[in-house]
């Protein structure tokens, strides 16, 4: 089993795809990418500024902690959020590593939603209903032709 490309599509990579498939599933992985890049990146500027564990203890994490879930996963989990949306979604932009990233990014948002939820935040939660089943989506069916994976493997050639 690769861990770059789809996990279960036959054509991860769109060859054959019209072009227009390609650039809509480009776009759709860019955005999603860009929007989880962008909740890191803010996140980690507050590591920068106030220290290692700012997230973690501030009162975006700590308010919509599960008070069910114990200490030594909610910890880690809080230190490591703001990389892992970084990391994560500039290597989903760049169609990279495509289905670890695609696998991480949708349980990052699973965690949220759970999170949230908890907290007494009701749905409709609209990007959390978007974000998730497209990440899932990323992971199953591949990156499309347009992503560095497909390029790196050759596979968006026709």
């Amino acid at each position: 089993m690769r861990i770059t490309g789809a996990a279960t599509s036959k054509n991860p990579y769109g060859a054959g795809s019209p072009v227009t498939v390609e650039l809509s599933k480009l776009f759709a992985r860019v955005a999603l990418g860009w929007f989880l890049l962008h909740q890191g990146w803010g996140k980690v500027l507050q590591e920068w500024e106030g220290g290692p564990g700012t997230f973690y203890r501030g009162d975006q994490f700590q308010n919509n902690n599960p008070e069910w879930l114990p200490a030594f996963i909610s910890a880690p989990y809080g230190h490591a959020l703001p990389w892992a949306e970084l990391v994560f979604g500039g290597l989903l932009m760049l169609g990279v590593a495509n289905r670890m990233s695609a696998g991480i990014s949708t349980v990052i948002f699973l965690s949220i939603l759970v999170a949230w939820l908890d907290a007494g935040n009701l749905l409709p939660r609209h990007m959390l209903m978007i974000y998730t089943p497209l990440a899932a989506y990323y992971f199953f069916a591949g990156p499309g032709r347009y992503s560095l994976d497909a390029i790196l493997s050759g596979g968006g050639r026709r």
